[in-house]
């Protein structure tokens, strides 16, 4: 498998909490706050897996390789990455204070935002980040990262991961589903 297969379907999971956000920031903007627990779970799905798992793994090891087989070409354009993936960062923290403090437009604010910015950032980094490694990489150096990606998982983060998904699969029932039917119902009128 390709190592940038493997962050690809990392992406997968970090839009779906990014549609629990967004089902969150609708109920605060209809005037219902969500359960601080689920926020928290949210938050802390970001920022345990989004952040310190799947970007960790490609700042740490796709970039350095993508880099040296490109001989610093893709430098400006990982950087950009890179202050992307900060950017993500201050905005869950925006949304935690928001949250915390009962800023309640401001949680909308934050949740839009980086609902925004993630998607924007996951369709640069496959279109033209994991584009361009797939073709400056050579076939044994691929294969080396994957195995360097795979190998980058503890097995105290492996099972972390599963509750974490687990409690994310209950929020997209309770955040996004709802929003679905009720958008399903809207198009049928």
């Amino acid at each position: 498998m390709k190592a940038t297969r493997l962050l690809m379907d990392e992406h997968e999971y970090i839009l779906r909490a990014i549609a629990v956000i967004d089902g969150m920031a609708a109920r605060v903007a209809d005037g219902e706050m969500p359960d601080e627990r689920d926020v928290e779970t949210v938050h802390k799905f970001l920022r345990f897996f989004g952040d310190g798992h799947h970007q960790e793994r490609e700042e740490s090891v796709l970039f350095p390789a993508l880099l040296k087989a490109s001989h610093a070409e893709e430098y400006a354009c990982l950087c950009q990455i890179t202050f992307e993936h900060n950017q993500q960062r201050s905005l869950l923290d925006g949304m935690e204070d928001a949250l915390k403090t009962h800023k309640e437009r401001d949680f909308v604010y934050y949740a839009k935002r980086l609902g925004e910015l993630v998607r924007a950032h996951i369709k640069s980094e496959e279109e033209q980040v994991f584009k361009r490694a797939d073709a400056i990489l050579s076939a044994e150096e691929d294969e080396r990262l994957a195995q360097e990606l795979a190998a980058y998982d503890s097995p105290y983060q492996a099972g972390r991961l599963g509750v974490l998904l687990q409690r994310l699969v209950a929020m997209e029932v309770k955040y996004v589903l709802p929003r679905t039917r009720v958008n399903q119902k809207a198009h049928c009128i």
